[in-house]
C-alpha cells in the first residue's frame, strides 16, 4: 500500500523521513499538515520513493490502540485487551514490538493517553503506516487488511474521559 491507496481510504497522510517516525523538514506544523488532497500527496511522495508514510489520527476520525511488548506491566491485561481487538476484525498493522489496532472515532472524542502500561490511545498525533521502515530497520506490515470497524463499546468505556 502507499500514500494513494491510504488517501483513497479517505485516510489524511503526511511525509515521514526515511527510516524515522519524524515528519519531514518541509512540513511547517508536522502532522497538522497531513492531507487528503491527491495532487498534494503525489508531489510530496514523488520526490523521494523512501519517505515513510504517517497518518494523522483524529483528522482521519481514528483512533489507533498501540500495544507495546517493552512496556508491559500485567502480560495477563496486555493479553485480554489483545484478544479484544483481534475478536473485533479491525484493521491490524505488526509494528517492531507490537501491534497497531486502527477503529473509528469521532474526531471530537477526548481519550485517555493510555488504557494501561503497554498499551498507549493514539488519537490527537499520528502513526507510521505500512509499508515504512521503522528506525531500526524492521518494516511496518498489515496483519488484518480490512477496514477499521467501530470502536467496541467495551474498548471505549474504558478509553474516553467521563
Amino acid at each position: 500500500m502507499n500514500a494513494v491507496a491510504y488517501v483513497e481510504k479517505g485516510w489524511f497522510v503526511l511525509p515521514l523521513k526515511p527510516q524515522s517516525k519524524e515528519p519531514c523538514k518541509f512540513l511547517r506544523h508536522g502532522y497538522l499538515d497531513a492531507t487528503d488532497d491527491l495532487a498534494t500527496i503525489n508531489k510530496w511522495f514523488k520526490s523521494d520513493n523512501n519517505l515513510n508514510i504517517g497518518l494523522a489520527i483524529a483528522q482521519s476520525n481514528l483512533v489507533v490502540l498501540d500495544f507495546d511488548k517493552r512496556n508491559i506491566a500485567s502480560r495477563t491485561l496486555w493479553e485480554q485487551y489483545r484478544r479484544i481487538c483481534v475478536a473485533s476484525n479491525t484493521h491490524t498493522v505488526k509494528t517492531d514490538n507490537g501491534y497497531h489496532f486502527y477503529y473509528l472515532a469521532d474526531k471530537t472524542k477526548q481519550f485517555k493517553g493510555k488504557l494501561i502500561p503497554g498499551i498507549d490511545i493514539k488519537h490527537k498525533g499520528y502513526v507510521v503506516l505500512p509499508p515504512s521502515i521503522h528506525p531500526n530497520g524492521s518494516i511496518y506490515q498489515v496483519v488484518n487488511d480490512v477496514d477499521p470497524v467501530d470502536l467496541p463499546a467495551e474498548l471505549e468505556m474504558v478509553m474516553v474521559w467521563n
